[in-house]
């Protein structure tokens, strides 16, 4: 198992799912888990589609899970980056 996570290179748009990468060897469903979130609402709040609302619990979890010591450490938007609307992709 450990030579196929080796071969899959994790990355993401999303800021919060990011920090998951860089900052744990979590998968989004154990963070989702020991965080109290729902694994579709994570999702959902990493691709964007939905803004997170967290509960204090929730965010409290997040941020150890994270070793976030500091508020503004977190993102202000867990989803990928708003696209204008005449930018080239």
């Amino acid at each position: 198992m450990e030579s196929r996570n080796r071969k899959q290179k994790q990355e993401s748009d999303s800021p919060l799912d990011t920090l998951r990468i860089e900052r744990t060897k979590l998968t989004q469903d154990e963070l989702a888990m020991r965080c109290g979130i729902p694994r579709a609402t994570y999702q959902r709040w990493i691709s964007g589609k939905t803004e997170a609302r967290l509960t204090m619990s929730q965010l409290k979890n997040l941020c150890r899970e994270l070793n976030i010591d500091r508020i503004d450490e977190l993102p202000s938007d867990f989803g990928p980056p708003k696209r204008s609307p005449n930018s080239e992709t």
